[in-house]
């Protein structure tokens, strides 16, 4: 499969039905307040094609995320590049918006022929989930062996633990951890934090007494999460000393659409 053919039409696809998108973003705006741009999702569509998008390495797939519908359609690329099976839960958030993205992409499968299970579930509960981890349709191994992977919501997964679900991992990678350490700057922390509000992204405000100790603390707790620190100090030396990936002063709106877009789930 040519991964450039694929997004080439997907992005016809999308322009061709810009009006449906944003009629159904709209409805779901009337609950939320995020707009989807068409010209961004082209933007994302555009990257995937220049850069190395990593594969998933399981062949049947149940992520469940916050619902933002530009990391809807990422996944929903990569797992047509990974020839993965995917299920993807969006926990009820920007339903009409998440169904129509996907609508579009399982067209152009249709059209090229590729055989591969894509869906958006709104909800899953423990018995659907076990209903869905125990299917066999095409008796094959790998279709008892789903693996569930969160994104973002840490207490769904304590949930799915508690209830016994198997194969659950959980890879915040699209969550915030963030750290200030001037007054100066909560002005950017509260627009941060609309921002990520409004995104469906997850963000940790730590408080701490110095980034030395802000950045144990974060390290201690840390799955993956973007780390963001907001300083006038140079900390170049404590940052080396981190073990973990630490992004000071960077601009978050543009790290962590490239982030997602990179980062191989694993």
């Amino acid at each position: 499969m040519n991964k450039d053919n694929l997004i080439n039409k997907i992005i016809k696809n999308i322009k061709e039905q810009e009006k449906n998108i944003n009629k159904a973003n709209e409805i779901d705006r009337k609950h939320y307040k995020m707009k989807i741009n068409i010209q961004k999702l082209i933007q994302i569509s555009n990257k995937m094609k220049d850069k190395d998008i990593g594969k998933f390495t399981d062949k049947n797939l149940i992520i469940i995320h916050n619902g933002n519908p530009y990391i809807t359609y990422i996944l929903a690329i990569k797992a047509i590049c990974s020839n993965t099976n995917l299920d993807i839960c969006v926990n009820e958030t920007m339903i009409g918006t998440n169904f129509i993205i996907v609508k579009i992409i399982k067209e152009v499968l249709k059209e090229l022929k590729i055989q591969i299970h894509l869906e958006v579930l709104r909800n899953l509960d423990t018995k659907e989930l076990k209903n869905i981890i125990n299917s066999n349709e095409s008796k094959s191994e790998n279709d008892t062996n789903k693996k569930i992977i969160i994104l973002q919501d840490k207490s769904e997964y304590s949930r799915l633990l508690k209830e016994k679900i198997p194969n659950v991992y959980y890879y915040p990678i699209y969550n915030v951890c963030l750290y200030i350490d001037n007054e100066e700057f909560e002005e950017i922390k509260q627009y941060i934090i609309k921002y990520c509000d409004e995104n469906f992204i997850e963000v940790e405000i730590y408080d701490a007494d110095n980034i030395e100790d802000a950045i144990e603390q974060i390290e201690a707790d840390n799955e993956g999460e973007y780390v963001l620190i907001l300083t006038k100090e140079k900390i170049n030396k404590i940052k080396e000393k981190a073990q973990i990936d630490i992004n000071i002063n960077t601009n978050i709106l543009s790290d962590l659409e490239e982030r997602l877009i990179e980062k191989e789930i694993r």
